[in-house]
């Protein structure tokens, strides 16, 4: 065990280093983790589909494939973001993009600097959807956390 721990303490910090997309939506910063993230586009035709929530105002067509939009101005702030630009995640994660304002940099951020944020499983809130929030050029950055956007989606429709 202590074999373990004297490796743990020989890996170079940097090998911890996690990249998040930083972006802007109604003058506040959000991030992803970059490797979430499939490209970043300019907004297009959105093409409307019922009964979901005002915060998902229905599919873009990327490359022939659809991508359920969100609206994250809607869902925390309650107002519209202003269509700029939209982050495309990858499929892996699941068809889905988000509109933001615009791009403001990647942050390379340590695990150990991410301040985590408890999740109340009640709240209904804007908590729901932050995992964690990091400072970056002296601003805080909320880390959103894609599969509680989700999640929460699916239990507004059912």
């Amino acid at each position: 065990m202590s074999d373990l721990a004297e490796l743990k303490d020989e890996i170079p910090e940097s090998e911890n280093i996690e990249k998040y997309l930083v972006f802007s939506i109604l003058g506040k910063l959000y991030s992803f983790p970059s490797r979430f993230i499939g490209e970043i586009a300019i907004f297009d035709n959105v093409y409307p589909l019922p009964l979901l929530p005002s915060y998902v105002p229905g599919v873009v067509n990327r490359y022939s494939v659809p991508y359920a939009l969100f609206d994250i101005g809607l869902l925390f702030h309650k107002t519209p973001c202003p269509r700029n630009k939209m982050l495309i995640f990858k499929d892996e994660i699941d068809r889905i993009a988000f509109l933001i304002d615009d791009i403001c940099g990647i942050a390379d951020i340590n695990p150990l600097n991410l301040f985590v944020m408890e999740r109340n499983a009640d709240s209904g809130d804007l908590t729901d959807a932050i995992s964690a929030s990091f400072s970056w050029n002296g601003t805080d950055v909320f880390v959103l956390d894609v599969h509680r956007i989700l999640e929460r989606v699916f239990q507004e429709t059912e």
